[in-house]
């Protein structure tokens, strides 16, 4: 969960690239430096996600319902968990626990534990990739009033093919086709909304177009964060 919210920061983060320039670039710059600040001071965090398919070949779209939450301070820091679901039968649905230095999986009605991986930035394949150099556009919008908070919205675009190329010369990703991947995956289109007041990153929205046999799909995400420094309902295990 922990790793999830930090990727989605580096992500809009990367809406600030050194090849975007202008009012719209600076503006961003600030708000999200004040989003950063903000996220480092939080205790614990609760989000839902939606990950979506749509223009899949005869309607097979999927749609997989995410929510969770954890501690990134205090005496259960590290603590955290992900429920998920999915409109497709074969992937069902399946409950991850984080405690105690033990991950917890419960699939199938069972539980089984495995050991967190000690080095989270080896276990997190795009740590230390930057994509600031990869975005083609930036926009700001000030002001805005969402569910009734005043809100900043941010909204970017990365040039997927020349980011898979930047992951490429890397070296050393082990992702089999990785190469062969910006013949198909369009640009990425992102927004993010941070709130005016406490600045944390309320809402993010991803678009991932693909081409799959010449038919456009697109993969969506919507990331909402549900409560902050509140208690998190973490399922007991066993």
């Amino acid at each position: 969960m922990r790793r999830l919210l930090a990727f989605v920061l580096v992500a809009s983060a990367s809406f600030l690239a050194s090849g975007c320039s202008g009012v719209d670039a600076e503006k961003a710059q600030g708000i999200l430096d004040q989003s950063t600040a903000a996220m480092a001071d939080v205790k614990s965090v609760s989000f839902a996600m939606r990950m979506w398919t749509s223009g899949a070949p005869g309607g097979d779209d999927f749609t997989m319902l995410i929510k969770g939450g954890g501690y990134q301070k205090g005496k259960r820091a590290g603590d955290a968990y992900a429920s998920l679901s999915s409109s497709d039968a074969g992937i069902g649905s399946m409950t991850v626990v984080v405690h105690g230095g033990l991950m917890y999986v419960k699939a199938g009605g069972r539980w089984a534990s495995v050991p967190v991986p000690a080095n989270q930035a080896a276990a997190t394949p795009l740590a230390g990739f930057d994509l600031t150099g990869y975005v083609k556009d930036v926009r700001v919008e000030e002001g805005l009033t969402v569910n009734g908070e005043p809100m900043d919205k941010i909204t970017g675009v990365i040039d997927t093919a020349a980011a898979v190329e930047g992951l490429l010369a890397l070296g050393g990703t082990g992702a089999p086709g990785l190469g062969e991947a910006k013949h198909f995956l369009g640009d990425i289109r992102a927004v993010l909304y941070v709130s005016k007041a406490t600045h944390l990153p309320m809402r993010t929205l991803v678009d991932m177009p693909i081409d799959v046999l010449g038919q456009k799909i697109v993969f969506r995400v919507d990331l909402v964060l549900t409560g902050v420094n509140e208690r998190v309902a973490i399922p007991s295990v066993g």
